[in-house]
């Protein structure tokens, strides 16, 4: 009767000897815990990582960094002339969490460097150059930080040129899409931007932002209407 604890007893030992190299391994993959920026979710994420619960701690952190950009987070608010104030902290939170999640890096880089009234750019490429250190296999990191410097000085073709060759990777988030479609619209480049917010309407995974592209798609083909009614010649007076 004695054999069956001291059995499972040699089982662990040599289950904890397979494993501990594993676990070494993962913790190198890692950052530590006070690696991570200083947020109100210090206490969550220590309580999830310690429980071995690290990928749902990533998972918890980027749901709150999309409420937060929602404007529904309240337990953080932005200071006065900064909006997106703490984007940057809570999108590296997400990586720090778990360095593979391509999506936190582009998602927080892509408002920093490309939404209206934000413009902080030099902190997007902060974020993406922590993603390529990081996350050596994405290939999308340094094709944004090209996008950026061209956006910084001026060359939106060039810009354009290196956004539009994200469009089909699977990794790159659907906020880059948006964005895309939006700097479509203020060139005046209509088709192209019905094209774009039509492809994330019909992308299931992209349900959060159905409603603002048939907000814009119905807006941009209002502009359409009118610059092609600006356009017709003048009526003939009748006789």
């Amino acid at each position: 009767m004695r054999r069956a604890p001291l059995a499972v007893a040699v089982a662990a030992f040599a289950l904890a000897l397979a494993v501990q190299p594993v676990l070494r391994e993962r913790a190198r993959a890692f950052p530590p815990l006070s690696s991570l920026p200083s947020t109100p979710y210090v206490l969550q994420d220590a309580g999830l990582v310690s429980g071995g619960l690290r990928a749902a701690a990533a998972d918890l952190a980027w749901a709150q960094l999309l409420q937060y950009s929602a404007g529904g987070l309240d337990t953080m608010t932005d200071a006065p002339g900064r909006p997106y104030d703490h984007l940057k902290d809570l999108g590296l939170r997400v990586a720090r969490l778990d360095p593979s999640f391509h999506r936190a890096y582009l998602y927080a880089a892509g408002i920093l460097a490309w939404f209206r009234n934000v413009d902080r750019p030099d902190e997007a490429v902060e974020v993406l150059r922590e993603g390529m250190r990081a996350d050596p296999g994405e290939s999308s990191y340094p094709v944004y930080i090209a996008a950026i410097a061209f956006k910084k000085k001026g060359d939106t073709d060039k810009m354009v040129a290196l956004l539009e060759s994200t469009l089909s990777d699977p990794h790159s988030p659907v906020e880059m899409k948006t964005i895309l479609a939006n700097v479509y619209k203020s060139r005046g480049e209509y088709e192209k931007a019905l094209s774009v917010w039509g492809a994330v309407l019909d992308d299931a995974g992209a349900a959060r932002e159905w409603p603002r592209a048939r907000l814009q798609l119905a807006e941009i083909k209002a502009l359409r209407k009118s610059r092609r009614a600006s356009a017709r010649p003048p009526a003939r007076p009748r006789q």
